[in-house]
């Protein structure tokens, strides 16, 4: 797997007067806030590393507010994700696709009950480098034929007789990617199917860089990323159809679902069995109570107020009505006892 050195530092987006750490790590991240008496609790989110600027935001607060619950949010691919989830090691799972067939099923043998919640929308983002200025847009044939298996196009010129005669270097999300997986489909009609020689990282500020550092490299990731990095990099515009205009990812385009197809939602796993601790509950609620502002913070469109409605819905068969009463934990409040 190919990594670039040195790693972008991502802006912080702030939360509730705390700053959200940009992602780019496979470690373990706890958000730094007051001094807890005593680790009585923890919370383990793994997955999407776009799904991850969500989560993080929402361990920030909420660690702000209930400083005895640890939460500890990793990003080691939806794929990743899933199979901690699956080995028991994680109560929530960040995705930036939904659950596959054979996750379905290998779920369902050893058990385990889920429940999913949308968390807001994303558009993968096209990149090329700033000094870039010929290639304003591509289609999405174009797209397939550069990113396809056994691709024929080594340079510029071969997707556009009027570009430079130079080689384009290619920078794509890792094989446990859900970006990775949503991309491939959508653009070359097979998840995880991608020409070789593309280098990989599951770092997006690892791609961010790579793609920065390089006059001739493309590559792609959640949007978030590319907002972050306007001065750096310069989005393509994707032409979906022969007669279709290009259209840029922005809040906007993604949000009217206009930018395709590269538009995806977001969403969390959560155990069902986990779900029952108290830690879980309490974070669980103040996330989706939340997740509106969380979304925004996070650099990604909210969920819509049906689908905000459609959450609580979902929550509430989560949650019965014997424990209809557990909410969010108020400023200063401490974690609830277990409910049985």
């Amino acid at each position: 797997m190919f990594l670039m050195p040195g790693k972008l530092a991502m802006a912080g987006l702030a939360l509730a007067g705390l700053t959200l750490a940009g992602c780019g790590s496979n470690q373990s991240d706890t958000a730094a806030g007051p001094k807890r008496s005593k680790a009585a609790a923890t919370v383990v989110v793994d997955g999407s590393s776009t799904v991850y600027r969500i989560s993080k935001a929402a361990q920030e607060a909420f660690e702000a507010v209930n400083p005895d619950v640890t939460v500890v949010v990793d990003n080691h691919g939806t794929g990743g994700g899933f199979s901690r989830y699956l080995q028991g090691e994680v109560d929530i799972v960040d995705a930036s696709r939904t659950a596959k067939p054979d996750e379905e099923s290998k779920a369902k043998a050893r058990g385990i009950e889920w429940t999913r919640f949308l968390v807001g929308y994303d558009g993968i983002t096209l990149v090329v480098n700033s000094k870039n200025t010929f290639v304003k847009s591509l289609t999405v044939d174009q797209l397939k034929k550069l990113w396809q298996p056994d691709s024929s196009v080594k340079t510029w010129k071969d997707l556009d007789a009027s570009w430079p005669d130079r080689q384009i270097i290619l920078y794509s999300p890792d094989n446990d990617s859900g970006t990775f997986e949503f991309f491939t489909e959508a653009i070359v009609g097979k998840a995880k199917s991608q020409r070789d020689g593309v280098q990989q990282s599951s770092d997006d500020n690892t791609l961010v860089s790579g793609v920065a550092n390089d006059a001739d490299g493309i590559g792609y990731f959640g949007y978030a990323y590319y907002a972050a990095n306007k001065g750096r990099l310069r989005a393509v515009a994707v032409q979906n159809g022969v007669e279709a205009k290009p259209v840029l990812p922005s809040p906007e385009t993604i949000a009217d679902k206009s930018y395709k197809p590269l538009s995806r939602p977001l969403f969390i796993y959560v155990k069902n069995s986990a779900a029952r601790r108290p830690e879980i509950k309490q974070f669980l609620n103040f996330y989706l109570e939340n997740v509106q502002k969380l979304a925004v913070k996070g650099g990604y469109d909210p969920p819509t107020a049906d689908e905000l409605k459609e959450n609580k819905d979902t929550l509430a068969k989560l949650y019965p009505a014997a424990e209809a009463a557990a909410t969010a934990p108020a400023a200063g409040a401490q974690p609830s006892p277990a409910s049985k």
